[in-house]
């Protein structure tokens, strides 16, 4: 682990001296970053584009609750670590009206169920913390420079999802957004059967040239996004296996430099990032090693594509 601590260290240390010395040569101090930090609303050093200051709630002023830790073990610099409720709201699809149910989901299909994902305050130390949580359940998702680690639930229910069902959901993801060019499906949990559920822990990268709104094109950035996305199914036994994408959520988005990891990454599932209770006072977690390895075991996006 001292190799790893030195090379966070050297990375940091290489922001300040390029912070100072590139006073005029912008490109250069872009050169000696390791990784971006998530910041919502900073400018890219890259496009030079604002990054979406709406990405992530806001933390409820008169929520009392919180949550703070410390990340052990990274494998590369920790960029940003994020706090997300473990929600599934039991709202019906216009799809699943039936006889005398069909005046509550009428009521319930126009509802904006939002699904909330916080940015926790980084510290030097990989400490985070965060106020302002409303009482409920939360996972931790953890950005590093070259890899990611989450714990998140994807599903409450015993996970019944077939081959064909895996099949059918991978192939309507990758079908979709066609803005990016390479994707990976990190896991997918959920219900087999007509109106079945399933969540997806999802990395799109695009590798092709970026046009800008000014009609610049930038061949040297990538754009990397990993989200959650809601699946149904809507296919009934006669017409076979057929998933629709509901709605996605983003968690992060980044725009890559050359000194950055590029393309796909991996993606590993941590059980120790999951399932913190959080009331009305702030909780400490204590140290979270990544290292650890659960008995979910990981998934890695090398060599899938």
């Amino acid at each position: 682990m001292e190799w790893r601590n030195s090379v966070v260290k050297l990375r940091r240390s290489a922001r300040l001296v390029g912070a100072v010395v590139c006073v005029g040569v912008s490109w250069l101090s872009v050169a000696v970053l390791g990784g971006i930090q998530i910041d919502p609303g900073n400018m890219s050093p890259y496009s030079k584009t604002k990054v979406s200051a709406n990405l992530y709630a806001k933390p409820d002023p008169a929520a009392s609750g919180g949550i703070k830790g410390v990340i052990a073990d990274a494998p590369s610099e920790v960029l940003g670590i994020l706090v997300i409720p473990q929600k599934f709201p039991d709202v019906s699809a216009l799809s699943n009206i039936e006889g005398g149910l069909s005046g509550k989901n009428a009521r319930n299909i126009n509802k904006d169920i939002k699904n909330e994902v916080y940015l926790a305050g980084l510290g030097g130390d990989n400490s985070f913390v965060l106020y302002g949580l409303p009482p409920g359940k939360y996972d931790l998702f953890v950005l590093c420079e070259n890899c990611f680690y989450e714990g998140l639930l994807l599903s409450r229910a015993e996970h019944t999802l077939k081959d064909s069902d895996i099949k059918s959901i991978k192939d309507k993801i990758n079908e979709s957004n066609p803005f990016f060019n390479l994707k990976h499906q990190h896991r997918i949990e959920g219900q087999t059967g007509t109106y079945g559920r399933a969540r997806v822990v999802e990395q799109e990268v695009r590798t092709l040239p970026v046009t800008l709104q000014d009609a610049r094109v930038l061949t040297h950035i990538q754009i990397r996004s990993i989200k959650l996305c809601f699946m149904e199914s809507v296919g009934t036994a006669r017409l076979g296996t057929h998933w629709e994408l509901k709605k996605t959520r983003e968690i992060t988005r980044q725009e890559l430099g050359p000194p950055e990891t590029k393309g796909l990454i991996p993606g590993y599932f941590r059980k120790s990032l999951q399932g913190f209770r959080v009331s009305s006072r702030l909780r400490d977690v204590g140290v979270i090693s990544l290292a650890a390895a659960s008995a979910e075991g990981a998934d890695s996006a090398a060599g899938d594509e």
